[in-house]
């Protein structure tokens, strides 16, 4: 296209330099829309388990909270530390060790999730079964066949299979509500809904086992020093806690929810949640004939600076 010297950069100039290139831009704009559309047939639908939970409750703690401040002060002087916290500190490390590789990790061997996890291309519907990716994994002799990356064996193991399974777990909370949302995305509904329900279950029975450790190292630490002390007033504070403990404990052993409280059963997903197949189309459409339009205006400009 010729350029004209005294040509101004107005919006029929625009428009006139887009219309003599409207095949420059037309061209890619399809090359790449059909690019998107094949992207987006192709790209394997996903689903999300969500679940919504509260803090667990503290039991009891109201008592033995009252008596720590009490005489938390007195008890310290005997050299025994009655903790201090509360639902939201417990919440706030539950959700941190949730995401952790010393959970995760362990929850991956013991149900035995690398093939699920670093295998599996989609899942079929009409078999209810999942597909893995023969280029990694071969399903009729069950062995790895996978190119592996350097310094890693041709079988992944837990370590490698963990940050695949921490992406595919969202958390959120909400502070001022007391809510928890906890979802979980996998290529299976049932999958996915499975494995969110597993693991919530397991980080409550984690919590419960470390919620009775702690309550039984305390109440021996108490008892110990009761029978130490020689002073009645000091004896009868430590009575009063390993009481106020032990009811603890109690409810403790009897609750399943030691950490988070689930506010409703986690429902199957039964729409796919990504990817949104039409959107990708249309993104791609603006992109590619906005980049494609900007570098025809752009070299236009560019001749009318030089000449």
């Amino acid at each position: 296209m010729q350029v004209d010297k005294s040509s101004e950069i107005t919006l029929g100039f625009l428009f006139k330099v887009l219309w003599l290139n409207k095949f420059k831009i037309i061209i890619p704009t399809i090359f790449v829309s059909a690019l998107a559309v094949f992207y987006a047939v192709y790209k394997p639908n996903v689903y999300t388990a969500s679940g919504v939970y509260t803090p667990a409750s503290q039991g009891d703690a109201s008592g033995l909270s009252k008596l720590a401040g009490q005489f938390g002060g007195l008890a310290s002087l005997a050299g025994v530390s009655l903790g201090g916290g509360g639902a939201q500190d417990d919440t706030q490390v539950a959700l941190k060790f949730l995401k952790s590789r010393a959970f995760l990790q362990h929850f991956i061997e013991k149900h035995n999730l690398v093939d699920e996890l670093m295998a599996v291309e989609k899942w079929d519907r009409e078999t209810n079964e999942l597909v893995y990716d023969t280029s990694l994994y071969d399903v009729k002799s069950q062995h790895w066949v996978r190119t592996p990356p350097p310094n890693k064996e041709v079988t992944p193991t837990p370590w490698e299979a963990y940050e695949p399974l921490e992406d595919l777990l969202q958390v959120q909370y909400e502070d001022k509500e007391g809510i928890i949302t906890i979802s979980l995305t996998y290529y299976s509904p049932i999958v996915a809904k499975e494995w969110l329900e597993l693991i919530v279950k397991e980080l409550n029975a984690y919590w419960k086992d470390k919620k009775l450790q702690k309550s039984k190292k305390l109440v021996e630490e108490l008892t110990l020093k009761a029978q130490e002390t020689e002073i009645t007033e000091l004896q009868e504070v430590f009575y009063n806690l390993i009481a106020e403990q032990s009811k603890n404990t109690l409810l403790d052993q009897v609750t399943d929810e030691a950490v988070f409280e689930s506010v409703g059963e986690v429902v199957l997903p039964e729409d796919k949640s990504a990817p949104s197949r039409a959107l990708i189309c249309i993104l791609a459409f603006i992109l590619s004939s906005t980049i494609s339009s900007l570098i025809i205006i752009g070299h236009a400009i560019n001749k009318i600076n030089r000449s």
